[in-house]
């Protein structure tokens, strides 16, 4: 990037150069005269290098504040990256907790139909003998009761 700035800074002084010839009422225009007379035109030289030296101070302040904004711009991105980390963190948690919560409820689901399928076999069970016999409702019952209190009950969470 400087000798980028360089060349620029060059090229300006070389474009200049006519100018200022133009502004004098010269024709060709130079530092030091060419062939026997070496007249030098140090105003011409000053202005070239105050010319210069502002091209520079003005480079450097745009440099300035380009790097001062890259700066903050990395501090953005930093801090962006902070916060989606941060959210990522806590969508892993959430995910977490929520593929326990699906474990337990398809633990609590068999339960369920492990309960449903011991009712209906009582069920059947029972009223097969009430069917085929009639002899006795209390039997029945404390047969369906017996079937109920037999089966393990496990807890709700």
């Amino acid at each position: 990037m400087t000798t980028r700035a360089n060349e620029e800074i060059g090229l300006s002084l070389r474009q200049s150069l006519p100018d200022m010839a133009d502004e004098r009422g010269e024709s060709s225009y130079s530092l030091v005269a060419t062939g026997s007379e070496q007249k030098r035109d140090w105003s011409a030289a000053l202005d070239l290098v105050h010319e210069a030296s502002e091209a520079i101070r003005i480079r450097d302040e745009r440099t300035t504040e380009m790097e001062i904004e890259h700066r903050l711009d990395a501090e953005r991105a930093a801090e962006e990256i902070r916060s989606l980390q941060e959210q990522l963190d806590e969508t892993e948690v959430r995910l977490a907790e929520s593929e326990a919560r699906a474990r337990r409820a398809e633990a609590r689901a068999s339960e369920a139909e492990a309960w449903l399928a011991k009712m209906h076999d009582a069920i059947i069970g029972s009223f097969s003998k009430v069917v085929g016999s009639e002899s006795d409702d209390a039997q029945v019952e404390a047969d369906l009761r017996a079937a109920f209190l037999s089966t393990p009950q496990g807890d709700d969470a």
